[in-house]
């Protein structure tokens, strides 16, 4: 591969990589808006009223879901949930949203996928390549990407 070549494939896998971060952010939402509209069927749920303002929250934008950042290393990207805490004066913490856990490592040079052995680092195997489309758009479907992880052991 020429240096232009590298560049570009390292300039598309960090697109990708966004592109999958996107969808597993959007796969939550789903997942979100899907769990609380189950509750509001059930006729023995108890809080239907709480249910209702955590689904107005959400369709009007003002929702604190967990969403997926990229955070760059020196040969992945770790794809990290943030998780919203309240402020707490017991645990001394102000209200924002925080570094929960490691969701999946892609490889910057190549665009393979693979899940978390640790915070610090990848399993061994490979689980998806982004330079294969059929991955890359399995990836990039919110449909397929769940939000905790699943999809990731090994198939």
């Amino acid at each position: 591969m020429t240096t232009l070549e590298t560049t570009d494939l390292k300039t598309r896998v960090a697109d990708w990589t966004q592109k999958y971060a996107d969808a597993i952010t959007q796969n939550f939402k789903e997942y979100s808006i899907s769990m609380l509209e189950r509750n509001l069927e059930r006729s023995d749920y108890n809080y239907p009223e709480y249910a209702q303002s955590q689904l107005d929250e959400i369709n009007n934008g003002t929702a604190n879901l967990y969403w997926y950042k990229i955070k760059t290393g020196k040969r992945f990207f770790k794809i990290i949930q943030m998780e919203y805490n309240e402020a707490s004066e017991y645990y001394n913490r102000k209200a924002g949203y925080r570094e929960g856990s490691v969701h999946s490592f892609v490889d910057r040079n190549t665009g393979e996928v693979f899940k978390p052995a640790s915070w610090r680092g990848p399993a061994k195997h490979v689980r998806y390549d982004m330079r294969i489309i059929k991955d890359r758009e399995f990836l990039h479907n919110p449909s397929n990407v769940y939000w905790a992880g699943g999809y990731l052991y090994m198939r």
